[in-house]
Formats: C-alpha cells, sequence, structure tokens
C-alpha cells in the first residue's frame, strides 16, 4: 500500500493508494462456472447420408439414417458476442458512451440487429439523472459507428461487426 499526501487549503490528507501487489495472487483461475448456470442438451447426430434406388419407377432416393444419441452440457447464462476487430472502436468510447453501450448490450434481442433506447430505462441503469448524459452517450456510440440511426425515434441498428447477440448469418 502506497501513501500520497493531498494539500487542498492549509490542510494535508493523507491517501492510501493500492498497487496491483495489494492484490490476492492464484495458482488457478479462481473464476468457475457454476452448475446453476449449466444445461444438458440431449441431441442426435446426423448419421451418414444414404442412396438407393427404387426398383418400381427408376428414382434415385437419399436419405439420411438417423446418428447417435448425445448429451452435451452448455452454459445457460445470457452472453454477448464482441468480435476483435471491434475493440478499437470500443476503446475510443467516453464514459458516458461506455455506460449507454453497456445498456445497449443488455437490450439486445438474440439475431435481431435492432435496439430501442427508452431514456428513463437507460437513465436509471446507468445511474445518469438527466436525458443530456445519456444523449451524450448515444452520439458518442454514433460518432464511433457501434450505433446507426434507423428512421423513426428511439430505435437504432447496432453495428453487427463490432457485437451481437447470436449467430448474425440467418
Amino acid at each position: 500500500m502506497k501513501y500520497i499526501f493531498v494539500y487542498e487549503i492549509d490542510t494535508f490528507y493523507i491517501c492510501s493508494v493500492k498497487t496491483i501487489k495489494d492484490y490476492e495472487t492464484y495458482s488457478i483461475n479462481p473464476s468457475v462456472v457454476l452448475v446453476e448456470d449449466t444445461k444438458v442438451i440431449n441431441y442426435i447426430k446426423k448419421g451418414e447420408l444414404k442412396q438407393f434406388y427404387n426398383i418400381e419407377t427408376g428414382e434415385e432416393v437419399n436419405y439420411q439414417e438417423m446418428g447417435v444419441h448425445d448429451n452435451r452440457t452448455v452454459d445457460s447464462r445470457e452472453y454477448r458476442k464482441v468480435y476483435v476487430d471491434g475493440l478499437p472502436s470500443i476503446s475510443l468510447l467516453s464514459s458516458a458512451g461506455l455506460k449507454v453501450w453497456c445498456y445497449v448490450l443488455a437490450r439486445i434481442i438474440a439475431r435481431k440487429d435492432e435496439v430501442g433506447i427508452n431514456m428513463e430505462d437507460c437513465m436509471e441503469y446507468t445511474g445518469y439523472k438527466t436525458r443530456a448524459n445519456v444523449y451524450s452517450g448515444i452520439v458518442n456510440l454514433l460518432e464511433n459507428k457501434l450505433l446507426f440511426r434507423k428512421i423513426g425515434s428511439g430505435v437504432f441498428y447496432i453495428n453487427i461487426n463490432v457485437f451481437f447477440n447470436g449467430n448474425r448469418i440467418k
């Protein structure tokens, strides 16, 4: 722990400042996937594609054999994709832009490329007391091309090359 001295109008303050060495170190990653965050899905793998000839019609028929039944454990928690190519744009965001972007990430619906921004909801999420801060964040997202204006009020397209919820290929 380091200490710094702050002088403010005839008064000295001693403040402690933590350094990296003040934090615990680990030999293995302390963050683990919790059992309640997983679910088991059952599925059948595709079998071989087979062909046969219908003797009566002479028609060639293709069919898919049923494959092996399998189980897979998957993560059940909600998540969003952020693409590495988009990180430079994200690093340029202002404080307001970053807070509003977090709101957008929380609100985008799977496989949708647009998001509505509700002012009161966004203010509550970001902790802002005025709309001006939210507008400033939206402008910052537009400047950095993370959002694009959509015709209409309060709805924006998201830049699907920077972030998305689900599979971009429909």
